[in-house]
């Protein structure tokens, strides 16, 4: 008998640990519990057994240290050096209790971790225990538990979404019925139906399967981020837009609908950067916001009859990053063109509204503050469209610019006057607004905000297209354009990219290595238009043309006619080509003798 052998005696196995004069320390290899001394003839009549036959006998498989990777060699490594103090005293039961209490104390982990870990290492002699291991046999389905699977894959797990009674008749009526149709006297209770289910599904699996990957990724998803990890500092500008819960009128009570609220909030501080408010969606409305940002927010205010401090609303600069999602205006190309400036544009994936919740809570926010108070003004509720409720379309009474001056006071609250969940670093150190934690950060993260003249943004939202060189002028959208210095380019031809300005064909610029260079209309008449109208009256000339294009051709084919007709009754002269000055000399004086 020697230190670390084997024997197997009334069903279980026991390692030897220590050897003292006729006593030996074992631990039994199949309950695990800590090691304790027996007589020398305690195994007697044990059978020696290999380590293999152990692992066997104990169900346990253990993976090869070499075919581990780095991270589960850190992991059983972390975990034996949690107890390795223990194994030089495990021979002595006092000692080893004392090595006990000090591990835990050192590595604040229970007594009983400490022990099963020890037990778990001493009976098998090998670190890998310590990884999670698998079991040599899964314990095979019954065969009523591989019919409950079946019923609930074919009738529960699906959009049908079929109540779980249901998916247990029809599996019945399936599986446990005999030819005439007729139960079979031993059938699985609805209980054991259900046992199984709560078992094994899996929540993320049964919603997904029932509701849809689109529900689950938008409603029911872990979200464990923080917003500031993605956020780290303020100039991450948060993107969107939503349908305002108001129907609206003209001056004339005329109903409009429901306007659509745009928005840039910060990442960082929550800050309102920017808004857009009206009936334009897509990229009209982010053309608004984008100019509303770098707006002088004091005098914008001041439009509507409002007074504000400058560090109430201290925003007049492009974010660095754009923070959006994957809506068609924000993918579009004369969005993408904000690049130029030295914008990063981030689009999210689908389904990821935790990237960009403050800009989610700001709508909700905002919505809140106005909706209470304008409840008899068109204001929508819950119920909207459910039969028997209010119209509330027949209670619109503000017209667009008046709500519009409710929201933009809503923002000011916003920014000014709501408490928001300080970063720890700044606490005590700013009052917990919006304003100030952008105002704080604002000489820190200059770097992290772009600022942009007037003209330049302008022009890099305009749309873009191809413009050609030739001889006669610049062309684009079909209209001519000129500039004179660029003589050598009309003779040579080409393309080129163009912004112009749909509203007004006046002018167009010339985009090249970062420049826009304008060019002036040829065409004087179309001065001022906008493109709709020029391309209309160029097609009502074109349409005028076709009209009398029959009329032209037969005109043509006429003079055709009249000619070869009078040149076919004209005898061919012989001519001499000598004396020509002579012969006209002669014809002129015929002529003058006719008139006289």
């Amino acid at each position: 008998m020697k230190i670390n052998d084997l024997f197997s005696k009334d069903n279980s196995i026991y390692r030897v640990l220590s050897i003292e004069d006729d006593c030996i320390q074992l631990i039994d290899c199949i309950k695990r519990n800590m090691p304790y001394w027996e007589s020398n003839d305690f195994l007697a009549d044990a059978e020696q057994i290999s380590e293999e036959e152990l692992r066997v006998k104990a169900n346990i498989n253990l993976a090869s240290y070499d075919s581990l990777s780095q991270q589960q060699k850190k992991i059983i490594h972390s975990k034996y050096g949690s107890i390795s103090f223990i194994v030089p005293f495990v021979g002595n039961d006092y000692e080893r209790n004392q090595a006990i209490a000090l591990c835990v104390e050192r590595f604040h982990l229970s007594k009983n971790t400490i022990k099963s870990r020890l037990c778990d290492y001493l009976a098998f002699q090998d670190i890998c225990i310590f990884l999670s291991t698998s079991k040599c046999n899964e314990k095979p389905l019954t065969a009523d538990e591989k019919n409950f699977r079946w019923a609930l894959n074919k009738y529960y797990f699906n959009a049908l979404r079929m109540p779980l009674i249901e998916s247990y008749r029809r599996m019945l009526k399936d599986k446990y019925c005999d030819e005439q149709g007729k139960l079979l006297p031993q059938i699985p209770s609805f209980r054991q139906f259900t046992y199984f289910y709560h078992k094994t599904a899996k929540r993320e699996n049964l919603i997904i399967s029932r509701e849809g990957k689109g529900e689950f990724l938008r409603n029911h998803r872990v979200m464990l981020g923080d917003v500031r990890d993605f956020c780290p500092s303020i100039g991450y500008g948060m993107f969107d837009s939503t349908v305002c819960d108001i129907f609206l009128i003209n001056e004339k009570g005329e109903l409009l609908g429901r306007p659509t609220l745009t928005a840039c909030i910060d990442g960082y501080s929550s800050l309102c950067m920017g808004y857009a408010l009206g009936f334009d969606k897509g990229i009209n409305s982010l053309k608004s916001l984008i100019e509303n940002i770098v707006a002088d927010k004091q005098k914008h205010c001041k439009k509507f009859g409002i007074e504000i401090d400058s560090n109430m609303w201290n925003c007049s600069s492009l974010p660095h990053k754009f923070v959006t999602d994957k809506g068609k205006e924000y993918t579009s190309e004369t969005f993408s063109q904000l690049a130029e400036l030295g914008v990063e544009i981030i689009n999210l994936p689908p389904y990821r509204p935790d990237k960009k919740s403050l800009v989610e809570r700001f709508f909700g926010i905002i919505q809140a503050s106005y909706k209470t108070e304008l409840a008899s003004k068109g204001v929508i509720f819950e119920d909207y469209q459910e039969r028997g409720s209010i119209d509330y379309r027949k209670k619109a009474t503000l017209t667009l610019k008046e709500f519009e001056k409710i929201v933009l006071l809503c923002i000011i609250r916003y920014n000014s006057k709501r408490i928001i969940n300080l970063p720890y670093e700044t606490v005590g150190i700013v009052q917990p607004f919006a304003s100030e934690l952008w105002s704080y950060c604002l000489p820190l993260s200059q770097n992290n905000l772009i600022k942009v003249k007037d003209e330049l943004l302008w022009l890099t939202l305009l749309p873009r297209g191809v413009g050609y060189f030739k001889r006669d002028g610049l062309y684009v959208n079909n209209i001519r354009y000129r500039n004179y210095a660029y003589t050598e380019r009309y003779l040579v031809g080409g393309k080129c990219i163009i912004a112009y300005n749909p509203d007004n064909v006046s002018e167009v610029w010339l985009y090249e290595n970062g420049v826009y260079t304008p060019f002036e209309i040829i065409e004087s008449f179309f001065t001022d238009m906008d493109i709709e109208e020029v391309q209309s009256i160029k097609e009502k000339k074109k349409k005028a043309e076709r009209g009398v294009e029959y009329i032209a051709l037969q005109g043509s084919i006429d003079l055709s006619r009249d000619i070869e007709r009078i040149a076919s009754t004209i005898l061919t002269p012989k001519v001499e080509v000598a004396n020509v000055r002579k012969h006209r000399k002669v014809e002129i004086n015929k002529g003058d003798t006719n008139n006289g």
